[in-house]
């Protein structure tokens, strides 16, 4: 009994999870209830779906329809209808496709968006919070360096596989890629992950590992002009730390002046 109980607990998170992630796809509530019934059910009747999904009988139809035009369900025309959803891998497929047209839309017309009369200030040092969002940055100027990047990391907690891939395409790209660490797993790591990479020992910036709180958590520059400092930064949290970070895509701001040989000497020397 208790064994069905914790089957069923099971099933049911499952179902909540997979409709609100559905719902993402600007499916209604109804839409995702209905596909994830039809899903279980493989195919059956408007009643059989309602009892299923816990979704009045009277929105079926117009759910499966909205579905139907979504490609995700098949309907015959039999008395009573039947309805047939289309393998999850199908419907998987499907809506990669449809997000990746949105995000082809977006692409275009964002740049469109852009006033060429306005131009950003020579010099200027952004701030960001967040272990994401500053791992998104670094995989972005990795992803425009042309030349020469120099990387000091000290937590494995940013060389998320994106990152790793930037450097690697920076590699592949005929950049001079040379990244530091003082810890020798993420040295490791990275002579596997970037065997063309030139991966060195640092200790320029970290007393000791695992790092003290507060230090610096990364140090990237790009093509001599580019840069990004990361640290690690309490929260309000007992024992919840999180990544902050300045940087800067202007070769004339003056951290950049500064930052330049310290970098080099502490990773190429």
């Amino acid at each position: 009994m208790t064994n069905n109980t914790t089957t069923e607990s099971g099933t049911d998170a499952l179902v909540e999870d997979v409709v609100s992630t559905l719902r993402t796809f600007e499916l209604t509530e109804y839409e995702a209830k209905c596909f994830v019934a039809l899903t279980r059910l493989r195919e059956g009747t408007a009643k059989e779906v309602s009892d299923v999904a816990d979704v009045p009988r009277a929105r079926i139809y117009d759910s499966m329809d909205a579905l139907k035009d979504r490609g995700l369900v098949s309907v015959q025309e039999s008395k009573p209808r039947r309805f047939r959803a289309v393998s999850p891998r199908e419907a998987v497929d499907l809506l990669e496709r449809e997000s990746q047209r949105r995000l082809d839309r977006l692409g275009t017309a964002l740049p469109r968006l852009g006033s060429p009369d306005r131009s950003t200030g020579a010099g200027e040092v952004w701030s960001m919070e967040g272990e994401a969002a500053v791992t998104e940055r670094l995989v972005t100027l990795l992803a425009d360096a042309e030349t020469e990047v120099l990387f000091a990391v000290a937590v494995d907690e940013l060389l998320s596989d994106d990152l790793i891939d930037a450097l690697s395409a920076a590699v592949d790209r005929g950049v001079d890629v040379v990244v530091g660490s003082p810890s020798e797993d993420i040295r490791e790591r990275l002579h596997e992950a970037v065997p063309d990479a030139d991966v060195v020992e640092t200790w320029t910036w970290w007393d000791s590992l695992p790092i003290d709180p507060g230090a610096v958590t990364s140090v990237l520059m790009t093509d001599g002009d580019a840069l990004l400092v990361s640290a690690d930064a309490a929260t309000d949290l007992p024992g919840v730390r999180k990544h902050r970070a300045v940087w800067t895509d202007s070769a004339e701001a003056p951290v950049v002046g500064l930052m330049r040989p310290l970098l080099a000497s502490a990773i190429r020397d």
